[in-house]
């Protein structure tokens, strides 16, 4: 029989261990990758232990590996189901296959020196040009051909930033220009610092907890910026503390976080407007 699993609880190194696995157990068959309901699966197919092509919508080929690694804290589940291939997409073949631990290795640096990628969050939807719904960015990584002309006309900028994808270049300029923009309201990580130094000084638990809390919030490890649902709950572990410190700090953080609430949902108003 062969090896047939479906994993739902997808931690940072999941892909890599997963693909890593069926190389070595030398498996044929599709592996698909799920980021949610109503979000295109990605499918990646192996033939004798090898990856022979890969597929998400518009990305083809080697670029889905880099998707992959870098949203996959977007990931919800992973499944893989033994079979015999049929007729594989020429269009999707991976050029850098033949050493898949090499091929993962590289494509985990350049998603660790993407520069595009703080701003890139896979599972949020967002509002297109003239106020079209476009799903979420993964939608539009996956149906980027409907979306390709509107974004190759935004001006180059200094400001542009570079990504192994030329889709997450072109998204980045969009996003920075407010030409598309994420529907869910952001909360910038900077713009907590204020709120932690109401509650200093921090002891080591104190400061552990939170950074672990907060790491387990963001969208990935780069991100520079968490959504305003996720920052409730962080909020909330703020006001917790700040509470203990003394009934004053714990008013002075409240009407902080209520005031940086309501920054937070003006600006993302004015944007969205």
């Amino acid at each position: 029989m062969g090896i047939n699993f479906h994993i739902t609880s997808v931690r940072e190194g999941t892909i890599f261990n997963v693909m890593q696995f069926l190389s070595l157990e030398k498996v044929t068959g599709i592996l698909n990758i799920s980021f949610g309901l109503n979000i295109p699966k990605a499918i990646v197919y192996f033939v004798s232990g090898n990856v022979t092509t890969a597929e998400f919508g518009a990305v083809v080929g080697d670029p889905v590996l880099d998707v992959l690694l870098c949203q996959e804290y977007s990931i919800k589940e992973v499944d893989f189901a033994p079979g015999r291939i049929g007729q594989l997409n020429e269009q999707a073949l991976l050029i850098r296959s033949s050493s898949l631990s090499g091929s993962l290795l590289n494509v985990s640096k350049d998603v660790d020196q993407c520069e595009s990628r703080p701003l890139i969050y896979g599972g949020l939807p967002l509002v297109g040009p003239n106020q079209k719904k476009v799903g979420s960015l993964l939608d539009l990584l996956h149906d980027f051909g409907l979306w390709a002309d509107d974004l190759v006309k935004i001006p180059v900028s200094t400001n542009d930033k570079n990504a192994p994808l030329p889709q997450c270049m072109l998204i980045h300029r969009a996003l920075s220009k407010n030409v598309i923009s994420y529907s869910t309201p952001l909360v910038s990580l900077r713009s907590l610092r204020p709120l932690l130094e109401l509650i200093h000084p921090l002891s080591d638990k104190e400061s552990n907890n939170l950074r672990g809390y907060l790491r387990s919030l963001l969208p990935h490890t780069r991100a520079t910026h968490m959504p305003i649902e996720r920052f409730y709950a962080f909020a909330s572990a703020i006001e917790s503390i700040a509470q203990r410190r003394s009934q004053d700090v714990g008013d002075r953080a409240r009407r902080a976080i209520h005031q940086l609430i309501q920054n937070t949902t003006k600006s993302s108003e004015a944007v969205n407007a």
